[in-house]
């Protein structure tokens, strides 16, 4: 029934809707001053890029390692591996597409041996700084939609043979031209992922 399946990563993939909001809560800054930041970003006040540059800066004086010693510590949906294992048995390739990270993604790929996976995430380099390499706006070149037609192209699969699996509505309406789509709400219906291919 489907060639391909597009995965949101945070709140799908892991238990955690958003990881710098994680990163913000572990380092006391969450409801200090990053949740105005995104509050901005949610109204349009500020752009996507405008509104990670802020965040980010909260990180100053910290190493990529401690941001990563906080990522390590989100736990992933306990279905994945045999999700990852159904999908590849059955020879269909995925793409994950976050405005997470990267590291994230990547250490599940390496826990599941997951191919194969194309990933489009955010790099997190030293500073900390944070590459942003897939953006929350709509109309922006690195849209959740912009990759997802390139990855789409790339593996040879159509859009009506294409399953998209997110926690957020949001996710499920910008890529609304695939014709299959799986809203996650709880921890059990990533299961349902196995229901497209069967």
């Amino acid at each position: 029934m489907i060639s391909a399946v597009i995965f949101d990563l945070d709140g799908t993939l892991t238990k955690v809707p958003s990881p710098w909001r994680y990163v913000h809560e572990r380092l006391g800054l969450w409801e200090s001053t990053a949740c105005a930041y995104l509050d901005e970003w949610l109204s349009g006040t500020i752009t996507y890029e405008e509104f990670c540059r802020r965040d980010t800066s909260l990180w100053n004086g910290r190493s990529v390692r401690e941001i990563e010693s906080f990522l390590d510590e989100i736990d992933w949906n306990r279905h994945v591996p045999v999700i990852v294992r159904g999908l590849m048995d059955a020879g269909i390739p995925s793409v994950i597409i976050s405005s997470g990270f990267q590291y994230v993604a990547r250490k599940i790929q390496a826990h599941c041996g997951w191919q194969p996976l194309t990933i489009y995430a955010n790099d997190l380099v030293e500073g900390p700084e944070v590459h942003i390499r897939v953006s929350g706006d709509f109309a922006s070149p690195i849209s959740k939609k912009a990759h997802a037609d390139v990855a789409l192209q790339a593996l040879g699969s159509r859009p009506e043979e294409t399953l998209v699996v997110s926690d957020t509505v949001r996710d499920l309406e910008q890529l609304s031209y695939c014709q299959h789509r799986l809203l996650i709400r709880e921890e059990d219906d990533l299961l349902r992922v196995t229901d497209y291919f069967d």
